[in-house]
């Protein structure tokens, strides 16, 4: 899960924008996510190619806050679309938000994944990172290590680096 830490403007917030999300998934808060094909809906991040952001909260079509899960539960931060489900995504688009997320592997193992300036892909289903992905192109830019001792030990520092929805 990606943990929002701060922009990269000092005293910006995020940008927040809303997106219906497609339909028989599930996902959550926190997770990376990218458009889905040409009907310019939300799901997870596939793992490759550009994404579009982190998903902040969901909401109803109508903005109302979601109370439901979508699978017969109390809404807890995950959400089970159907075939006729309206929710809608609200994802932070910001290429200057930092997040703290864990890799998938040890930091070092793939050669850089433990320095700034390495870019890697979300891990499919937009949780982690790939580890093995680092190199000089990638969807997300590492900024090194996160330094907070509560973050698990192989969690990095990033902001979105190719962006599905900026065309970058």
């Amino acid at each position: 899960m990606f943990v929002y830490k701060k922009n990269l403007l000092a005293n910006s917030g995020r940008v927040l924008m809303r997106f219906p999300v497609q339909t028989t998934i599930t996902i959550s808060v926190g997770d990376s996510c990218e458009f889905y094909g040409d009907a310019k809906t939300v799901t997870e991040d596939a793992g490759s190619g550009a994404s579009l952001g982190i998903i902040e909260s969901f909401e109803k079509a109508n903005g109302s806050p979601l109370t439901s899960n979508g699978a017969s539960g109390d809404f807890t931060g995950t959400v089970t679309t159907t075939d006729s489900t309206s929710v809608y995504a609200v994802v932070d688009v910001s290429r200057n938000s930092v997040y703290s997320v864990a890799c998938s592997n040890t930091l070092g193992t793939t050669t850089g994944s433990d320095m700034p300036g390495y870019t890697m892909d979300a891990v499919a289903g937009g949780t982690t990172l790939d580890e093995a992905t680092a190199l000089t192109t990638g969807t997300y830019m590492s900024l090194g290590p996160d330094p907070d001792p509560s973050a698990p030990d192989n969690s990095v520092l990033c902001v979105l680096y190719e962006s599905d929805l900026w065309n970058l």
